[in-house]
C-alpha cells in the first residue's frame, strides 16, 4: 500500500488530486494538509511513500517546506505541483530538493505515471 500526503490549500484541489491517485493506486491511504504548517507537521508523523505539495499555500508554501522536509526526512520524495508555469519554476523546485515539479494543468494526464515514477526511483 502506498502512503501519499497531499498539500493544497483549495478543498477542490486535493479532493481532485486524492481521486486521481486512488483511480491509479488501489488500496493507497491518504493524508492531507490545508496550508505549509500542518504539512510539516504530517510529514514528522509517518514515514510516506511521496509527498505531493502545492507551491504556493499559507504558512510559508512549499519551497519552505521542502527545504525542512529534505531536512528531517531526506529519503521521501517531493512533487511539487502549481499553477505557475513549469519554466519558471521548475528548475528552481528541482535545484531545492524535490523530485519533480508537475504543472497542476497535466495533473489529469501525468500524475500517476509521475507518481508511479518518483516512488520506484527512491524505493531503489
Amino acid at each position: 500500500m502506498i502512503r501519499i500526503l497531499i498539500a493544497d490549500d483549495h478543498p477542490l484541489v486535493r479532493q481532485r488530486l486524492v481521486q486521481i491517485l486512488a483511480e491509479g493506486f488501489s488500496g493507497a491511504y491518504f493524508e492531507e494538509a490545508v496550508d505549509t504548517p500542518s504539512l510539516l507537521n504530517r510529514a514528522q508523523e509517518k514515514d510516506w511513500d511521496i509527498i505531493i505539495s502545492d507551491l504556493a499555500m499559507p504558512g510559508g508554501g512549499g519551497l519552505a517546506a521542502l527545504e525542512k522536509i529534505k531536512e528531517s526526512k531526506p529519503h521521501i520524495p517531493v512533487l511539487i505541483i502549481s499553477i505557475y508555469p513549469e519554466e519558471q519554476y521548475a528548475q528552481r523546485v528541482i535545484q531545492s530538493g524535490a523530485a519533480a515539479f508537475l504543472n497542476k494543468d497535466k495533473a489529469d494526464d501525468l500524475l500517476v505515471v509521475a507518481v508511479k515514477s518518483i516512488v520506484s526511483t527512491a524505493r531503489k
